[in-house]
């Protein structure tokens, strides 16, 4: 007998939407275990972990120095100069600060003889993690300001509503939850300058944000990508919706030096200008708007494709060319990898 189970939209909807919370509590502490990686010595660092610890005044280490043994891994060595607030040393004991935010203590006796009172004890110096601090407050306040989202506290919808994937969207930010609006998605006030420029260049094509669109236009306009969160541009990809009769080429064409014309190429030499610029701009880390840079890759292909290996008599180079193309299909080496964040630039 089969058992046959019926979802309802609302049950696939709360379904999908506990998948992208996960999604988003995972990408959230991706984002924290990266920002910790840049932002830090790392612990187990060895010398330049400790010259760190000391050099930031963490207070464990100050006044301590360098010391090693044959087959052990370097430490800080002090006497303690105050008296531990947990009760693991006092002043006078010796320190053992070792680069896993561990220490070891050793007390000197009444009879004069040593030994080790506490090992692998926890230390911490706030002037080592602030910059992780820092850095995810930043993440956090950026996005709340171009996104429009906002802290619990501050809406005075109910809990109810507020769980609704109908009305409310969720966003964990560093583990920090926030909402908005359905009905609010896109970007808000709070932008720069460079972001401001993005959106009113597209707004004088006719586009819009994802909130400015009736629900009639959200069916019948195009979405397109516009920038990308990997352009490190916005705090998280930004969409905008175009009528259809503002999607052309012209913009682009006058975007990327009047190289691209529509996805053919007109010859040989309109190749070796386009690849030349594509591998430069790959190199020097250009960035590009996403319809500037998806055409310009569109056409770097359609080269590739009719061209490689068969530039013919028509002008010299074109060994240099192939060779550009093999990089940036991943061929030769010194190109954009498979998989990681600069895979965008790879050619087939």
């Amino acid at each position: 007998m089969k058992l046959i189970l019926e979802v309802s939209e609302i049950e696939k909807k709360e379904i999908l939407k506990k998948h992208g919370f996960i999604k988003d509590v995972l990408e959230s502490e991706l984002e924290k275990k990266v920002l910790e990686e840049q932002s830090t010595p790392k612990p187990g660092g060895g010398v330049e972990f400790l010259k760190a610890a000391r050099d930031k005044g963490c207070k464990i280490a100050v006044g301590s120095v360098l010391k090693s043994a044959p087959g052990k891994p370097t430490i800080l060595y002090k006497k303690a100069d105050y008296d531990s607030p947990n009760g693991y040393f006092k002043t006078g004991d010796e320190l053992f600060i070792k680069d896993d935010f561990t220490f070891d203590v050793r007390v000197t006796e009444p009879d004069g003889t040593r030994k080790m009172s506490f090992t692998n004890r926890k230390w911490t110096c706030p002037a080592l993690t602030a910059p992780i601090e820092q850095q995810v407050k930043t993440n956090i306040e950026r996005t709340e300001q171009e996104g429009d989202w906002k802290k619990r506290e501050d809406i005075t919808d109910t809990d109810a509503n507020l769980e609704n994937p109908q009305l409310y969207e969720k966003k964990v930010i560093n583990g920090v939850t926030r909402y908005r609006r359905v009905s609010g998605k896109g970007v808000g006030a709070g932008l720069d300058k460079r972001q401001q420029d993005v959106i009113s260049k597209y707004k004088a094509q006719g586009a819009k944000l994802e909130k400015e669109v009736s629900e009639l236009e959200s069916k019948t306009w195009t979405k397109k990508l516009v920038s990308p969160k990997s352009d490190n541009l916005f705090s998280e990809d930004l969409y905008m919706y175009f009528p259809p009769n503002t999607i052309t080429n012209q913009g682009i064409t006058d975007s990327f030096n009047q190289a691209l014309v529509d996805q053919t190429p007109k010859g040989s030499a309109d190749c070796k200008d386009l690849i030349e610029k594509y591998y430069v701009a790959f190199k020097k880390k250009k960035v590009f708007t996403a319809d500037i840079f998806d055409a310009t890759k569109e056409k770097v292909q359609a080269c590739k494709n009719q061209y490689h290996h068969d530039w013919g008599g028509i002008f010299s180079g074109g060994k240099k060319l192939d060779n550009i193309l093999d990089i940036m299909s991943g061929v030769v080496s010194g190109g954009p990898s498979a998989y990681d964040e600069d895979s965008k630039w790879r050619l087939k």
